[in-house]
């Protein structure tokens, strides 16, 4: 008996699929079927395509398929400072001489969100975290590019232009003006296009934030629900700012004003002794770890420490570099030489690329592996590609050798939005030109003319 095959979205195919699935099941000729943004079916090529009619087919031949790329911390408009931060500064908001965040328009926030949107598709990145000022411009980006995005805006209440002078000048004025800007942010984009794009608050720093700022953050945050994301840790300067403000460490603050929970997600966490790590561990905190902003600023987080302790650790690039697969390289070598120790493997990094980012959105239920019920958000590389070569497990050669470029094919909710590197949904060279005509004239304002 026969059966008729049904109707399906999309068919993906690949020579080899990596499901990240609680089996960890790995496919030779693999396949997925799609129907309305899901995965409907998976498994072998040969059993999966008969049942299935697509309206459209991708992969093949040379082709490793595997869930897309998690990226839980990023200011994409802060591409302006890349290839030039990392010798003068580590954190833009407090290194003077650089173009900085108030200096900007709706529309340079815009253009070089899309850069930054782009180059994070590039390189497999399908989800992102991703706040700054003018968080709607992000959120707009994220939504013409295609990304699955948690958008946020940057909440402080200290002077821009007093902090990277080195003081700190909380105002009132300022306060609540982020305030607001996020939360227009949520009314008007929060849930867009079947949730594929998702609002949050995000206090900018302990130390930029006074503890009337955070207290309202924190009531704000629990009626909206979701996540809250910060920096933590990241500077001397913020531990002691925040010391000699309050006398607590910034983990110790954040737990006095309610804060400090499994909701939240703490980029860097680098300059913590053992009370302020078991503190954090015992309340659950998801960790993004930036090993490649890091590494670059000379610091190295204690990453092993924190996980040991009871933090769940998921992974960013925080706008250095899109490539997650990068990011996950760095991890290894960096916890390695600090341990002195073979500390991490390929496959460990690779779920805090996919499973634990998503796990830790809240999202562990639509995306971070490839199964049947979850959303079709799928990466496709080129296994023809030589840093991919010779393939034995999928997940050494994966994390040790390959990079975002061998990035093929993309596909959000079920749409291809980048094929053969290119991007589907909008002009990948109007966006550089456009972000390079504004970075131009923003650094031409710091004093610096770029390369013509």
């Amino acid at each position: 008996m026969t059966t008729t095959p049904n109707p399906c979205d999309l068919l993906v195919t690949g020579d080899l699929v990596l499901t990240l699935d609680p089996q960890g099941r790995t496919l030779t000729d693999g396949a997925l079927a799609v129907v309305d943004r899901t995965i409907v079916d998976i498994g072998p090529a040969d059993e999966v395509s008969p049942r299935w009619v697509p309206a459209s087919s991708v992969g093949g031949s040379g082709r490793i398929a595997m869930p897309g790329l998690v990226n839980i911390h990023n200011h994409t408009p802060l591409m302006i400072t890349r290839g030039m931060i990392e010798d003068i500064g580590f954190a833009p908001m407090y290194t003077p001489g650089i173009p900085q965040g108030h200096w900007l328009t709706e529309e340079d926030a815009y253009a070089l969100s899309c850069l930054g949107m782009f180059e994070l598709l590039r390189a497999g990145c399908t989800t992102v975290v991703d706040y700054y000022r003018y968080p709607q411009s992000c959120a707009r980006a994220a939504a013409e590019l295609g990304v699955r995005a948690v958008i946020a805006g940057r909440i402080h209440d200290a002077a821009p232009d007093a902090l990277a002078a080195g003081r700190y000048e909380y105002s009132r004025a300022i306060g609540e003006a982020s305030l607001a800007e996020n939360a227009k942010l949520i009314a008007d984009w929060n849930g867009h296009d079947g949730g594929r794009i998702r609002c949050d608050w995000a206090p900018h720093a302990p130390d930029t934030c006074s503890d009337d700022l955070l207290r309202e953050v924190g009531k704000l945050a629990e009626t909206h629900g979701g996540n809250v994301h910060t920096h933590l840790s990241q500077l001397p300067l913020e531990v002691d700012a925040v010391r000699a403000r309050t006398g607590l460490t910034p983990p110790q603050l954040l737990d006095k004003l309610g804060l400090l929970n499994d909701r939240l997600i703490a980029a860097h966490c680098i300059h913590m002794d053992r009370p302020d790590i078991e503190l954090c561990g015992k309340a659950g905190i998801t960790v993004a770890h930036a090993p490649i902003g890091n590494a670059k600023g000379g610091r190295i987080a204690p990453i092993i420490e924190l996980r040991e302790a009871g933090a769940r650790i998921a992974l960013c690039t925080d706008t250095f570099s899109g490539d997650l697969i990068e990011a996950m390289r760095w991890a290894i070598a960096m916890q390695r030489i600090n341990r002195q120790g073979t500390v991490l493997d390929a496959r460990t990094v690779l779920d805090w690329g996919t499973q634990e980012g998503a796990t830790a959105l809240g999202m562990s239920d639509r995306i971070g592996s490839l199964e049947v019920g979850k959303r079709a958000d799928i990466v496709l590389l080129d296994n023809r590609s030589p840093s991919l070569a010779p393939m034995v497990d999928g997940y050494g050669v994966l994390v040790h050798s390959a990079s975002g470029h061998d990035v093929d094919t993309v596909i959000v909710d079920g749409r291809v939005v980048l094929s053969g590197g290119k991007l589907t949904l909008a002009d990948g060279a109007a966006i550089v030109t456009r972000a390079q005509a504004v970075a131009s004239a923003l650094w031409k304002r710091a004093g610096r003319s770029p390369l013509q």
